[in-house]
């Protein structure tokens, strides 16, 4: 593990290759916390709030403001480089000024996996940041929003409600819980070989009301993630009780390493212990759905299913799954995109106006299941006749997407940075490299991108 965060320490892998079985546990998240008080802590780390995190894959949940830059590529696009205008009358008399235009206004919502970080700091003033590990790349400001935090492709700040931040390192048995107004800064890296984690982290299939299947790690409502947590406080389904919540002798609070399967229920779930008995608990009916259940699956990204959506749940033993090695920290995303008139443009990709590096994370709905996918594991998008697109993964995997921005109405248009010429083609000498191209939302027909062998890494 490097012991600084300098750039020079940072080595970019192309690729997510698979591991050999028998690393079981190269998916966890491994680091050294060091504390202002100048304690070191080193072991597997546990990101306890907001949302939730133990594994490479697991994906760190933010909202960012979009760059300066790339809104004036969209206001040269699409309006002249003419900045918005607010206007407002009042007692006859009107108030212009120039403001930013209300699509790029607020934050976007965003992520990154843990495995493409290469560290996290506090600097002198108090302000978290976040270190990727490619060599390469250009800022990203977050601003306010849920499970926020401010980041720079390189270093960059971070707030994530800050003060409510909190990790948790273990090795060997024990454990030590860093809050945010402790920590220093925190350096990943893989687990030394022959580590091995108290508790496993959770890992099943949850399969929808629609059929569908999602296998990866769980997040149980944005925060349960190993074996050793809870299912808790719910009230077990008592025939005779109407209201079997009101009884306290009746609460339930099941660790996840005692369960087997749970099957949702209209008072709230059947849950199958591993000693096969059938418990049946019930929750207050408060929240129409309290319990989304996330998967971060390896090779999608992030899906959450709503409580309304789920099926059932089974647990089942991690395998061996990408580790640390297996990450990149991202690259410039290339392809084609083919016009509503046929045309075909080729170059590096800029989606809904702001998204262009692989880890980035393309948002969709389908049937009450949101999914976050990262743009590495996307072979081609393409619109239909219906509302959204149909997002197609590189292991052959489709989902009809909806109800975002990255994939309706509401994108802001895709932009292509054609590649320059190669000087040693002849055919390309004295030819000018063409500019870049803007294509609307309502002008767009597909995209098809090109695996990373097909571009240089931070390129």
């Amino acid at each position: 593990m490097p012991s600084s965060l300098s750039r020079a320490g940072i080595v970019a892998l192309a690729l997510l290759v698979p591991l050999p079985i028998g690393a079981q546990h190269d998916h966890r998240i491994w680091g050294r916390v060091f504390t202002v008080d100048g304690e070191v802590h080193e072991g597997f780390i546990q990101l306890r709030r907001p949302g939730g995190g133990a594994s490479w894959a697991d994906v760190l949940m933010a909202s960012r403001e979009i760059p300066e830059e790339q809104y004036r590529d969209w206001l040269d696009a699409t309006r002249g480089g003419e900045p918005h205008v607010g206007t407002i009358e009042l007692k006859g008399y009107r108030v212009t000024w120039e403001q930013k235009h209300p699509s790029f206004e607020g934050g976007v919502r965003s992520g990154i996996r843990f495995g493409h970080l290469a560290g996290l700091e506090i600097d002198e003033e108090g302000t978290p940041r976040v270190v990727t590990r490619s060599p390469r790349g250009t800022e990203v400001e977050f601003g306010d929003g849920w499970e926020t935090f401010e980041w720079a492709w390189l270093e960059g700040r971070i707030d994530w409600r800050w003060n409510a931040t909190s990790f948790r390192v273990e090795k060997e048995g024990r454990h030590v819980d860093v809050g945010a107004e402790d920590l220093r800064r925190i350096e990943f890296g893989a687990a030394p070989a022959g580590s091995s984690p108290p508790y496993r982290r959770l890992y099943g299939t949850v399969e929808d009301r629609s059929g569908r299947s999602f296998t990866g790690f769980i997040i149980w409502n944005r925060g349960s993630v190993l074996e050793s947590h809870v299912l808790g406080v719910y009230w077990e389904d008592v025939p005779e009780l109407a209201n079997p919540w009101e009884a306290d002798d009746y609460q339930r609070s099941i660790r996840f390493s005692e369960i087997r399967a749970l099957e949702r229920t209209p008072c709230f779930a059947k849950v199958t212990l591993k000693s096969d008995s059938v418990v049946e608990l019930c929750d207050e009916p408060l929240d129409p759905d309290p319990r989304p259940v996330r998967i971060s699956d390896p090779s999608l990204g992030l899906v959450e299913a709503r409580w309304r959506a789920l099926r059932t749940l089974r647990f089942e033993p991690p395998p061996a799954a990408p580790g640390y090695d297996a990450f990149d920290g991202g690259r410039r995303l290339h392809g084609t995109v083919v016009t509503g008139a046929g045309e075909e443009i080729t170059g590096r990709i800029r989606w809904d106006a702001h998204q262009e590096w692989s880890w980035e994370l393309l948002r969709g709905t389908s049937e009450d299941v949101d999914f976050s996918i990262e743009f590495g594991n996307i072979a081609h998008i393409g619109r239909g006749d219906e509302e959204g697109a149909r997002v197609t993964l590189t292991d052959g995997r489709s989902f009809h997407l909806a109800g975002e921005s990255s994939v309706g109405r509401e994108n802001r248009g895709i932009f292509i940075f054609p590649a320059p010429a190669d000087p040693a083609d002849p055919a390309a000498a004295g030819r000018d490299t063409p500019g870049w191209r803007y294509v609307a939302w309502e002008d767009f027909r597909e995209a098809r991108f090109h695996p990373p062998a097909a571009a240089e890494p931070g390129s």
